[in-house]
């Protein structure tokens, strides 16, 4: 039995084993599946404020440039052309 826990080969298969058990134990515990869903709901509200921050910024630019182009004396509606 002494030597067992010297050889490398079975050290590392009991640490897999091990590994296997405490990861199965963790992915399913309810906390995790909170934690996941809670960070995933962060993510897309994430996303969903950068297009609507981009969406503005777009609607502001076009704003400017057609209030540059009226105040140019350039023919808005031919310009759009």
């Amino acid at each position: 039995m002494k030597n067992l826990f010297k050889n490398q080969k079975f050290l590392f298969a009991l640490g897999g084993a091990a590994a296997a058990i405490a990861g199965r134990k963790i992915i399913t515990a309810k906390k995790t599946r909170e934690l996941a869903v809670s960070g995933l709901a962060k993510g897309m509200k994430l996303t969903h404020d950068a297009k609507e921050s981009f969406q503005n910024m777009k609607d502001e630019a076009a704003d400017i440039c057609f209030d540059a182009k009226v105040e140019a004396g350039i023919d808005v509606e031919e310009a759009e052309e």
